[in-house]
């Protein structure tokens, strides 16, 4: 069932659907579909999309004192790629600018770290060595039973010791509402710490930020697939 609805938690197959009844029918729904195409892969439109996701502030280390918090929770964010030229493997570029933000907070907060992220690789062991060998930053605990949002709150609940209750959590701002409601119904007192943000957006009329790209299509994909992912979330959960 997991794996059925990460699938579909796309736009492009929709539309693709959308475009061939449209053609084989000869029907308006083939307009529809290239409208949409057209609409999701320009900035203005992307940008909305992904800002309307990044609803919490960035997160300030100074305004923090320790006892705010009593770890730092980073979140995988997709499985880790071969590395030829290291004989290994290497975190996925989401990954990679979760585990930078990461380390940045676990310096300015002197706070232990869990990384979460699971799979057939577990994403976690990528993240521990890369933390520790390319960041200088020891991993205390490593969760890497979890194949999504929802488990990496629950996972990271048995790890961690009953005591801590209170996480920073570091993920992109677009992920970042399913990732707090995932750990506030896993029992955590969240404070998120959004990474990543979304440039504020040129105001005025550009011609230029209506030539669509494949850049702000992908960036609409993944603000549709994450509010998709969120009310499944709270329908199911």
């Amino acid at each position: 069932m997991r794996s059925i609805l990460r699938s579909s938690l796309s736009i492009t197959p929709l539309v693709c659907g959308l475009l061939v009844m449209g053609l084989l029918f000869k029907s308006w729904i083939a307009w529809l579909a290239l409208i949409i195409v057209y609409l999701t892969s320009t900035q203005p439109v992307s940008s909305f999309l992904i800002r309307s996701l990044e609803r919490y502030p960035v997160f300030e280390p100074a305004a923090h004192t320790t006892s705010d918090a009593q770890a730092i929770v980073i979140l995988g964010g997709g499985l880790p790629r071969p590395s030829p030229e290291t004989q290994g493997f290497r975190p996925s570029t989401f990954t990679l600018e979760r585990l930078r933000y990461g380390a940045w907070l676990q310096k300015q907060t002197d706070l232990p770290v869990l990384v979460s992220g699971g799979g057939f690789r577990p994403e976690a062991e990528i993240m521990a060595h890369s933390l520790n060998e390319e960041f200088g930053i020891p991993v205390t605990w490593q969760e890497d039973q979890s194949i999504n949002t929802w488990e990496n709150a629950f996972y990271s609940r048995e790890v961690l010791p009953e005591t801590i209750t209170r996480v920073i959590v570091v993920t992109h701002g677009w992920h970042m509402p399913r990732a707090v409601y995932s750990y506030e119904r896993a029992g955590f007192d969240v404070i998120p710490a959004p990474g990543m943000l979304t440039e504020k957006a040129d105001s005025g009329f550009k011609l230029r930020r209506w030539i669509p790209s494949a850049r702000h299509l992908m960036d609409s994909e993944k603000a549709v697939r994450e509010y998709i992912g969120y009310c499944w979330y709270r329908l199911a959960y």
